[in-house]
Order: C-alpha cells, then sequence, then structure tokens
C-alpha cells in the first residue's frame, strides 16, 4: 500500500461532523496528494460551516495522519484555499460556532434546474419508482419542462416503465439525457443490459453517482425528478449534501412496518437539513377493477396520521388498481384522462400540490451568495447568528433557534 492509500485509508477514520460516517465514504474529500520530500497535501469540497467546524476538522485530519506522514506534515486545502493548522485546544480565539441546523457542504445547483424534488422512500416494494414516473409524466402533461433522474443504480426501473430502450449519449464531456414521452431521461439502466447485475463497491459508486449529478446537460428544466434509492444510505446522503434541493416526496404505504421506515427517511433529511414537501400515500385502498369495490388491506389512514405525527404534508393518496402495474410493465405512464379519467385526476392532483408546496418551499443561498453571507457574519458581535436553517413546515428560522 502506497502512501496516498495509506493517508486515504487514515482519513476514513475521520468522521463527517454530526455522523456516523467518514470524510471520504461521503464524498468531501477532493484529492491527496503526497509528492516525495514535500509536505502532504489535503483537498477537501468547499465548507459553509463557521470557523470552529472548519478548525475541528482540521483537527481531526491532522491527528489521524500525524502517524502515516511520520513528519513530513501536513497541508489542508478546503474549496481550493489553504487552511492553517488547528489551534491548540481551548484557544480557538473567536471563531464563530456553526449553528445547529446549518449544512456543512456548500450544496450546488444544477444550471438551468429550477427544482430538484427527489423521491424516496424508506424501505423497498412501497412503490416508489411507479410514483416517481407518473408524477414527472404528469407535471409534464401540465405544461412544465420535466427531467428524472434514476439514482437507484442498483435497480434501475425507469426506462422499463417509460417503455424506452434508448441508451444515453454524451456531448463533449457532458451525458445528454434521453428524450422518452416528453421527459428527459437518465438511468444506469440505459448504459446496461436488461439483466446485467449492477456489481459496485463504495467509491465506484460514489464516482457513478458524480457524473450524474454534475455531467448532465440538461438544459433548461422546471423539475427534475429523482428516482432515490429505497433506505438512507450513501446515495440519498450524498445527494442532499451534493445538491439544493427543493424538497424530498417520501412514498410510504399505510401500514406500520412501512411507517417505520418512513421515520428513518424523515430524520436522515431533518438531520441534514434537507425540506420535506410531504408524504404520499401508495396503494392507501384497493378497488375492485369488476366490481369497484374498495378495500383497506394494508391498513386504512396510516400516511395521513404519519403526515400529521411528523408536521409535514400528505400530498396524496393513490390507490392500489391493476391498471397501474399493468401498464407500468407496458412502459405507459397512467396519466391519461380519456383511458383513466380517476387516476388521471388523482395523479394531477398530486402533481399540482408538488408544485405547490415546491413553490412555497425555502430558497438555499448560491454558493456565492453563502461566502459572501459568512463574510457578513464574521463582521458582526460573536453573540449574533444570521445563517437560515431549513424548516420541514416550509419557514425560515434563526440558526440559534432550535
Amino acid at each position: 500500500m502506497d502512501l496516498t492509500e495509506k493517508i486515504t485509508d487514515a482519513l476514513k477514520q475521520v468522521k463527517y461532523p454530526g455522523f456516523d460516517k467518514d470524510i471520504v465514504t461521503l464524498g468531501a474529500v477532493d484529492g491527496v496528494v503526497a509528492p516525495e520530500g514535500a509536505p502532504v497535501r489535503v483537498s477537501l469540497k468547499r465548507i459553509d460551516g463557521k470557523e470552529e467546524a472548519k478548525t475541528q476538522l482540521v483537527a481531526e485530519i491532522q491527528q489521524a495522519l500525524a502517524s502515516v506522514v511520520d513528519g513530513q506534515g501536513v497541508e489542508i486545502y478546503i474549496g481550493g484555499q489553504p487552511v492553517g493548522p488547528a489551534p491548540a485546544h481551548g484557544h480557538q480565539g473567536h471563531g464563530h460556532g456553526q449553528a445547529q441546523g446549518q449544512s456543512l457542504f456548500v450544496q450546488d445547483r444544477i444550471p438551468g434546474v429550477k427544482y430538484i424534488i427527489p423521491v424516496t422512500s424508506g424501505k423497498g416494494g412501497v412503490g416508489k419508482s411507479t410514483v416517481a414516473v407518473n408524477l414527472a409524466y404528469t407535471l409534464s402533461q401540465l405544461d412544465n419542462r420535466v427531467g428524472i433522474l434514476d439514482l437507484d443504480l442498483f435497480g434501475p426501473s425507469i426506462p422499463k416503465m417509460l417503455g424506452t430502450k434508448d441508451r444515453l449519449g454524451t456531448r463533449g464531456d457532458q451525458i445528454v439525457p434521453a428524450e422518452v414521452k416528453g421527459l428527459k431521461v437518465i438511468s444506469l439502466g440505459m448504459a446496461v443490459d436488461d439483466d446485467e447485475a449492477m456489481i459496485m463497491r463504495g467509491p465506484m459508486v460514489m464516482k457513478v453517482l458524480d457524473q450524474l449529478i454534475s455531467q448532465v446537460d440538461w438544459d433548461r428544466l422546471d423539475y427534475l425528478i429523482v428516482d432515490m434509492p429505497p433506505g438512507t444510505g450513501d446515495v440519498p446522503l450524498s445527494l442532499v449534501q451534493k445538491l439544493d434541493i427543493t424538497g424530498a416526496v417520501v412514498v410510504t404505504t399505510p401500514q406500520d412496518v412501512a411507517l417505520i421506515d418512513v421515520r428513518r427517511a424523515f430524520n436522515m433529511y431533518k438531520q441534514t437539513q434537507t425540506h420535506i414537501l410531504g408524504i404520499v400515500e401508495n396503494m392507501s385502498h384497493y378497488v375492485c377493477d369488476k366490481c369497484g369495490e374498495t378495500a383497506h388491506i394494508f391498513g386504512e389512514g396510516g400516511g395521513e396520521k404519519e403526515a400529521e405525527r411528523l408536521g409535514v404534508p400528505l400530498l396524496g393518496s393513490i390507490p392500489l388498481m391493476k391498471v397501474i402495474c399493468e401498464e407500468a410493465d407496458k412502459g405507459s405512464p397512467i396519466f391519461d384522462r380519456e383511458k383513466n379519467p380517476e387516476l388521471a385526476k388523482v395523479f394531477e392532483q398530486l402533481a399540482n400540490t408538488v408544485m405547490e408546496k415546491a413553490a412555497e418551499a425555502p430558497k438555499m443561498p448560491s454558493p456565492e451568495e453563502a461566502h459572501a453571507h459568512q463574510g457578513h457574519d464574521h463582521g458582526h458581535d460573536h453573540g449574533h447568528d444570521h445563517g437560515h436553517r431549513h424548516d420541514h413546515h416550509g419557514h425560515n428560522h434563526s440558526q440559534g433557534h432550535t
């Protein structure tokens, strides 16, 4: 193992503040350079935290690498700017503490994309991808420019649900989305065969994720719907750290076993200060296609009660109907006012509610605004904190409030 590998391994001992995962796994490390006879250089991505947060990271990095570099010295860069060595404990001067609830890393915007909405779930099997595809398609039918990004990397189902065999194209170093049924579509499923196993470990997953986030030419979109993998693993966590998310849509079924995982997903987004637009209750009830009888086979009202408990809106309830499954297998979105008028109304109401909640969602400052604001904070009294955080009810509060 060469020195660079040893340094990278050592950096895996440095935890991302407030999380159990390390800065390498979460993609905070931009690069490591270990020239012979010169100080080691560790580059981190841009950070929008207060000085105390940066100081803490620098101190932990220095400590983790002390025995590895063997007196060679360590230079640490954050966002391309050199950072001095951490002051001794208890001598941190007038640094401002990172306010609770503030995102440590600057979140980028995708050029030309107005709203970024991940559709997520705490567990698999609740119809998340079906909701994502039909929400995206319905939004496009309401005269919006819409893209769908399939980040369910180990089980990309969006191409099948849209009935496309198109492959991803490139223009220079940019990936060009396929255009399917009025949607711009990016999916790893468009780069592999249907039965090809997705065998990727952590670093490869992060590399693919980075390309799908930062190297796609979406042109101009009103909405980018992101089909997330289920759970609270590396992909959803990295996405909310890398991008300025408008708000997440959390999909569940009414049953208690699904609602438990909704709480886990909710808490991850809350911990990362990501706004939640609301909950969609899928398979809320079964409607017999022959007699029209309704049955609550997964329980009744679970999504509504959970939304109320968590303090977020219930965006909509979607019935369990045979035609939804049949149309998904055929590659046909369900929104069709003539063929499926009742379901079209359900998804149109859902899309309109999502549009309304997205417009009301708190806005993150751009990276440039964030840095300017940080400099403005340093000129104020140490007893004041003028940052803002995302609130799950759509309001802005000062960072000092918890």
